[in-house]
């Protein structure tokens, strides 16, 4: 018993000394040695009497209510972050100079084509509905889900940027899970500051694949391509988005997105989503 209260009061000081955390979290972490201390010496002055269970029950409901506390605090944290991230991507992908450019593109085909004008109207309220459907959505979607939206969004761009846009896609695997609207950041970049940038225009590429332990969804443009070791600047580029598809991909998914990029040349962005994400 002497003995017990000997090394738990050594190690209660140095838990003190070396512990980081707030002095509340130490002495609940604390009381796992302060209360059986407290038992050593009831049994003592208190003959007949024993609490040693009692005291190491205490101690262990204490300490599993506190961690139990931490994590479902963080997992709070982690989920306000994720819908907030939502809404930003969300709020970025709808900006005003979009809606104008695809509501004048829809005006113009109104008297030159207007089938497709009728064709494009009834597209773009499917592609806001799909945008606003995003903000019920906690779990990440199908990769053929998030395609098809994808596809709503290049459609309207064609509209707008004519034969100076080609899209193409190389489709392997779609059975797979990500966050929505996390490719369309890649996409928009591509499109606006890749090919959108090049006097002739130019071509964006979707590709999904498989490999041994991921997953991966690939945005390429032989645009006019950038500096990837440049200082970042006020371009224009979805920087708000991109930070918030890593961190949705990252939390979600265990995913991550890297960027090739050569002036002249053109621009790769890779989502890779490990396997592992997956099955979580």
């Amino acid at each position: 018993s002497q003995t017990y209260l000997a090394v738990g009061l050594v190690i209660l000081l140095i838990c003190f000394i070396i512990s980081k955390s707030t002095v509340k979290d130490r002495l609940i972490v604390a009381s796992f040695v302060l209360i059986p201390i407290v038992h050593q010496f009831l049994t003592r002055y208190a003959f007949g009497i024993s609490t040693e269970f009692s005291a190491m029950l205490v101690s262990i409901v204490l300490i599993f209510g506190v961690v139990v506390a931490k994590h479902e605090k963080k997992l709070l944290k982690t989920e306000k972050k994720l819908y907030e991230s939502k809404i930003s991507v969300m709020v970025s992908q709808i900006q005003p100079h979009f809606m104008y450019n695809a509501l004048t593109s829809i005006a113009m085909m109104c008297t030159i084509d207007p089938p497709t004008a009728q064709e494009a109207t009834v597209t773009f309220a499917k592609y806001l509905r799909g945008n606003m459907d995003s903000l019920k959505q906690k779990a990440p979607v199908p990769f053929k889900q998030e395609l098809e939206h994808l596809k709503k969004y290049l459609y309207i761009e064609k509209l707008r940027f004519g034969d100076k846009l080609n899209i193409e896609y190389d489709i392997t695997v779609d059975e797979f899970l990500i966050p929505l609207l996390s490719v369309q950041p890649l996409v928009e970049n591509a499109v606006k500051h890749g090919v959108g940038m090049k006097k002739k225009g130019g071509t964006v590429t979707i590709t999904a694949k498989e490999t041994e332990d991921a997953f991966e969804v690939i945005v390429s443009d032989d645009g006019v391509g950038f500096d990837t070791n440049a200082p970042r600047k006020e371009d224009g580029r979805s920087h708000v988005g991109m930070e918030n598809t890593r961190m949705r991909l990252k939390e979600m998914c265990s995913g991550e997105v890297m960027i090739e990029s050569t002036i002249d040349v053109g621009t790769t962005a890779t989502i890779r989503l490990p396997k592992e994400g997956q099955k979580n």
